[in-house]
């Protein structure tokens, strides 16, 4: 069975295509919610050394992502071929500054191997990274062309707000989630 059916149905397929990405989508945020409480949990480790920067390349790479994501949701709602173009734009982009971040962290000293945050750091961008990668490849089967139903699109634009919530969970973890935090909330420190 050719898998690009699901992609370009008819709009009876609709349904099914949404179910389909909201059970991937489960199934993403699980695996997300886990490395999180990994994260969570080896901080408690007497070797943790939180990252001590955030990359400025990962605040572009922040605005990269909502800017596809905005460009997703107009593609969908105008049907408009340039805002697909710039979604897809703003996605690589996206991936290009997680790849200068990634060179910007090892030029500072915290490559992979240069502590448990870092592989963190490093497995967390990755992974998110390789989900934006397979929707592009997704979104190269649903570009916009005359007599294509709106549903694909619209399951593109849903697909790249979720990126862009795990993406700034993520974030949030990796920078903003201290062990002394962690203590607080859940009761463990003074």
């Amino acid at each position: 069975m050719n898998p690009s059916l699901y992609l370009v149905g008819s709009a009876a397929d609709v349904p099914r295509r949404r179910t389909g990405l909201w059970v991937f989508m489960a199934v993403v945020g699980m695996l997300f919610f886990l490395f999180s409480s990994a994260y969570v949990m080896r901080m408690a480790m007497p070797d943790w050394r939180p990252l001590p920067f955030v990359p400025v390349q990962l605040w572009l790479s922040t605005a990269l992502l909502i800017g596809a994501s905005v460009a997703w949701h107009l593609a969908w709602r105008a049907a408009s071929r340039l805002a697909y173009g710039v979604a897809c734009a703003c996605s690589l982009a996206f991936l290009v500054s997680q790849l200068w971040a990634w060179r910007a962290m090892e030029a500072a000293g915290l490559a992979l191997d240069a502590g448990p945050a870092n592989s963190f750091f490093y497995l967390i961008t990755g992974v998110h990274g390789l989900h934006v990668v397979g929707g592009l490849a997704v979104a190269a089967w649903a570009h916009p062309r005359p007599g294509r139903d709106s549903g694909t699109m619209q399951l593109c634009a849903r697909y790249w707000h979720f990126l862009l919530g795990l993406w700034l969970a993520m974030f949030a973890l990796l920078f903003g989630v201290t062990p002394e935090l962690v203590n607080q909330i859940c009761g463990g420190g003074p």
